[in-house]
């Protein structure tokens, strides 16, 4: 219910931030120092409160920090005259993000049992994408509300504010969430391993590449402006990528339960590649309400099943710490990437930044291939 709720509100406000900025007058390649630097430099605390969360073995704390910073900051939209605030309100509700993400990950694998951690991840993100449903519905029927009373640009500005009541709903959900105290004793009692193993290496090394193919999500709603998309038609596309994406992750999850993580990230990684070339050559309304659509089944290969390989490979006393590692990495790389979308799209068309997106993303492809090469089979938990 916490991610349900939290997803409500920040969804209500995620897919018309390129809208927004663009009645402030912002170009493409703003936008993508904004999401790049917003998403990069908070990824970089994601090391830093997984492994204090380790080390203290407490996740809650962390959680309610994370989730409360993400719901204070939203409201400061209502008082955005400039592209400078808006950054610093993402790099907030970011480093919010960071703070919550590793503990959540971790108090999910202790919570469930071993053989169905890609079935349980799976649903969390289910819940999430849940809430990013209704969100931009909620939004869509506030700018509907307020289209003859109000300029564009306020009525955006007081979906923001309204996105707040459900961050604060979500707040009061996690007094009911309870850690694994025996775990945490079991885990206290235990000699910590070596969490930097070849394989979760390796991992990195491949996310590492793949992110720099992987910009800011934000540019897929520029895309479906540029083929005259409607604005109030915008948080519509979004519940249906959000639909797909609640549908694919528990039926995906279970899947890579079954059948092993490392087939289904492989064709992840294809399938993106895919999907960012078609968006590249993409000139008509339907093609992106398409490929929208398709996009989300890249969620469910990816996402939740990503963060069961890190369990399957990763020893359960140092997992927030990796989960922390993981992020970090995808976050650092996520600057040079959605700055260079930005600046290739500014400087070219979208067409050449979508296949230049698309070819950094295979490099990620090959080497994760590389490292099942040279490393053996982890062993399940």
């Amino acid at each position: 219910m916490v991610s349900l709720f939290t997803d409500l509100s920040s969804q209500m406000v995620y897919p018309l931030i390129p809208t927004f900025l663009a009645a402030l007058g912002v170009s493409p390649a703003i936008l993508g120092l904004i999401e790049g630097i917003a998403e990069s430099t908070a990824s970089l605390f994601r090391t830093v409160f997984g492994r204090m969360s380790d080390k203290l073995q407490k996740r809650k704390i962390f959680i309610i920090f994370g989730y409360g910073l993400s719901a204070i900051s939203r409201p400061f939209f209502y008082i955005a005259s400039h592209w400078t605030t808006v950054m610093a309100i993402r790099f907030s509700d970011r480093i919010g993000k960071a703070a919550r993400t590793p503990s959540r990950d971790a108090l999910i694998s202790t919570s469930i049992h071993p053989s169905i951690k890609g079935k349980a991840f799976g649903f969390h993100r289910a819940m999430d994408r849940i809430g990013a449903i209704g969100g931009p519905l909620l939004a869509m029927l506030v700018l509907y509300l307020l289209r003859n009373t109000m300029s564009e640009l306020n009525a955006l500005k007081t979906t923001f504010l309204i996105s707040v009541i459900p961050g604060l709903i979500a707040l009061i959900f996690i007094k009911f969430a309870k850690e694994n105290k025996t775990i945490t004793k079991m885990i206290e009692k235990k000699k910590r391993t070596a969490m930097l193993n070849a394989p979760f290496i390796l991992f990195l090394v491949a996310n590492a590449f793949f992110a720099l193919g992987n910009s800011s999500n934000a540019f897929l709603i520029l895309k479906a402006q540029e083929v005259d998309i409607a604005i109030f038609l915008i948080p519509v596309l979004w519940v249906v990528y959000n639909i797909v994406c609640t549908i694919s992750s528990p039926i995906l999850g279970s899947l890579s339960d079954k059948v092993g993580r490392k087939p289904i990230i492989v064709t992840s990684f294809i399938y993106y590649a895919i999907i960012y070339v078609l968006f590249g050559f993409a000139n008509q309304a339907w093609m992106v309400w398409v490929l929208f659509a398709a996009y989300g089944i890249f969620y469910g290969l990816s996402d939740g099943i990503f963060r069961a390989y890190v369990a399957d490979i990763v020893e359960e006393e140092n997992r927030a710490t990796a989960y922390g590692v993981l992020n970090t990495v995808i976050g650092i790389f996520l600057l040079p990437a959605s700055v260079l979308m930005g600046l290739v799209w500014t400087q070219f068309n979208s067409q050449i930044a979508f296949i230049v997106a698309a070819g950094l993303g295979m490099v990620g492809f090959i080497i994760f291939l590389v490292s099942l090469v040279i490393t053996k089979k982890p062993k399940k938990a």
